[in-house]
């Protein structure tokens, strides 16, 4: 689960760093295809002069190992985190409550955990989920 929520910290370091240095940044909690899922984002989003702010609050549940590789769902309550004006600062979106997410994770050959995939389910859920 630390990488898993190492991953959206990160996100925010590459967001901020430049582009030649954003790969290395993310390849210590992600792998492909999310790997490359955002470099694509972060991008895009760099592109229209924004940002993210804040982060999601996590709620993880119903965590199963199986060898090298990992599932996890995530309740994520997303509304003190979304997307700003790099210039200005200025917040332009914000998440959502019950957004539920379920990660693929895999071991790789140096034994770290990283995430590969990420689904959003269209089914909200709650915390206690």
């Amino acid at each position: 689960m630390a990488v898993y929520r190492d991953l959206y910290p990160a996100g925010q370091r590459a967001e901020q760093a430049l582009p030649e240095e954003r790969k290395a940044i993310l390849e210590r909690v992600a792998t492909q295809p999310l790997l490359s899922r955002m470099l694509r984002g972060i991008a895009a989003l760099r592109a229209t002069g924004r940002v993210t702010w804040g982060g999601p609050a996590i709620h993880t549940f119903d965590v199963r190992i199986k060898e090298e590789r990992a599932t996890l769902h995530d309740c994520q309550d997303g509304s003190k985190a979304g997307q700003a004006d790099d210039k200005t600062g200025k917040r332009l979106t914000h998440g959502t409550t019950g957004t539920h997410l379920i990660s693929t994770l895999l071991k790789g050959q140096d034994g770290a955990w990283r995430v590969s995939k990420v689904e959003q389910v269209e089914e909200p859920c709650s915390p206690t989920a």
